[in-house]
């Protein structure tokens, strides 16, 4: 992996993880309580990183594969 020199806020770093996190939990009513990839595509379109980075979630930083 490549990294790319873009670093998302350990705040957002720390969302992120809690979202990845709850992914696949409920709450009742049947609502999912962490959607990671609503979160990470929200972080794309504000930091327009290059086109196939993911994120690190130990880092905060964007990587190229």
């Amino acid at each position: 992996m490549k990294g790319t020199g873009i670093f998302i806020t350990e705040e957002e770093r720390q969302n992120l993880e809690t979202e990845w996190k709850c992914s696949g939990m409920f709450l009742p009513g049947g609502e999912p309580m962490g959607r990671p990839e609503e979160y990470a595509q929200n972080l794309k379109e504000k930091y327009n990183p290059p086109v196939g980075a993911g994120i690190n979630l130990k880092t905060g930083e964007w990587m190229l594969p």
